[in-house]
Order: structure tokens, then sequence, then C-alpha cells
């Protein structure tokens, strides 16, 4: 029995030693979040990257956000002209989180950039002393060919279905 007692007591002082690891740290880059849908306006979150082991409190969340940087996105119109909007941060109070809009959206109705089925869009945001770009083009959404319904096998009562 003394001789179990004496095992696990070995086992546990054995299991404590600690390993530590010297990480170089991460340069530091923009992350870039967003998007633009057919009938909506670009939208953009800048935020800045953090290391995977640093410790998260209200002021490093504050700091992650990037709220001076120069966004634009453009397209050519079926002239061949470049329509570009110099994106802005969404004023009060929709200001918790810095999302670059075209603020047209809000400001004078009519005139903002909206997504279109087919165009191409073009990104360019620069901050401290970088240059991101990028291009995306809205695809043809493709139809439903068909459609139909049938009685789910697990269903526990008659109205529920499949579709």
């Amino acid at each position: 029995m003394k001789n179990y007692l004496f095992v696990i007591v070995l086992i546990f002082i054995s299991c404590q030693e600690e390993i530590t690891f010297d990480l170089p740290q991460a340069d530091e880059k923009i992350v870039v979040e967003g998007a633009i849908e057919q009938g909506f306006p670009p939208y953009i979150i800048l935020t800045k990257n953090q290391g995977y082991f640093e410790s998260i409190n209200e002021e490093t969340y504050n700091n992650l956000f990037i709220k001076d940087a120069t966004v634009v996105v453009w397209t050519y119109n079926d002239n061949g002209l470049k329509d570009s909007v110099i994106l802005k941060q969404l004023p009060p109070p929709f200001d918790s989180i810095p999302v670059y809009t075209d603020i047209n959206i809000i400001t004078n109705p009519g005139v903002e950039m909206l997504g279109e089925v087919g165009k191409t869009y073009y990104l360019k945001i620069q901050w401290n002393n970088q240059t991101i770009t990028s291009s995306t083009t809205i695809p043809e959404p493709t139809p439903l060919d068909c459609l139909w319904v049938e009685k789910s096998e697990t269903a526990e009562k008659d109205f529920k279905c499949d579709i």
C-alpha cells in the first residue's frame, strides 16, 4: 500500500514543471472586414492584429480599432467613367464600433453608392504608410430551378416537413 501511495505522490510532484515559450512579437498589421452587397452601400471595419497570448481588457479592445484611415471604394459605370466614394466613419450614435461606409446613406439618401450585380468594386485603404488594395465582383444571383416539400421521416407531428 505504501508503494502505491509513493508512486501517486511521485506522479503529482513530477508533473509540476512549468514550460515557457519565448514567442516573437508579431508585426503590426491591418485586419480588414468588409462587404458590398446588391442594394447596400459598402462597409469596412478596420482593426489591428494582436498577439494570441496577449491579455484583453477594455483599453486593449478600444485600441484595436483603426479610426484614422483613408478608405476609398470605386467602380466604373456603363460609360467607362470612374465612380468613387470616400468611406467615412458612421456618426454618433452609430459609432460604438468604427464602421467606414458611404455616409450619404444618412446625410444625402439617394446619391450613395449601392452594390449592383455584375459590377467590379475596388478598395484602397491607406493607414500608417501602409496601402492595402482589393477588388470584388457581385456575381449574378442563381435563381431557384425547383422547390418541393416532403414530409420529414423523423417528424413527431404531421405538420413537420422538409423543404
